[in-house]
């Protein structure tokens, strides 16, 4: 089963990553970033800055997602479920925090130019209706307790 974390950047997933392996140690965390840097070596080019390797990398994910598969997974990204229907049914989540706190996290990661395209993706997430864990208040020990009780908590098929 993969439970799907959605999160604009700035959200907060890379800094939960490492504690949901702690807290959910009998589940795989898959971050879709993970593979970008070897990835874009061997297109030669960027992914996050070629859209032409964006399909090609997703489908790369997804054959390491079937690997890993039948076991547990929890997979950390910025795809909607529009964007992975083709992937196994399973629960989602929205990362989210409010506007303010995205722009001084993208900007303190010196990120600016991305902002309002950052913001833009946000809003549309929101509007998904996704059960959401708001992580503007909290620290990322708090939100990865958060998602893994939401993880722990959906009901397993079969």
């Amino acid at each position: 089963m993969i439970n799907y974390v959605l999160g604009a950047p700035g959200s907060g997933k890379s800094l939960i990553i490492p504690r949901l392996r702690a807290l959910l140690p009998d589940r795989v965390v898959l971050d879709w970033d993970a593979f970008m840097g070897p990835a874009g070596d061997l297109a030669g080019a960027p992914i996050p800055q070629t859209p032409q390797t964006w399909e090609p990398y997703g489908r790369l994910v997804r054959a390491i997602a079937d690997v890993v598969l039948p076991a547990d997974m929890v997979l950390l990204g910025v795809c909607t479920p529009e964007e992975l229907t083709d992937w196994p049914d399973g629960p989602w989540i929205l990362l989210d925090c409010s506007d303010d706190v995205r722009r001084q996290r993208l900007t303190a990661r010196n990120e600016p130019d991305e902002i309002e395209e950052v913001l833009s993706d946000a809003a549309r997430y929101r509007a998904l209706a996704l059960p959401v864990v708001d992580t503007t208040q909290l620290s990322p020990d708090e939100v990865a307790k958060a998602v893994a009780d939401k993880v722990i908590a959906t009901p397993q098929p079969g």
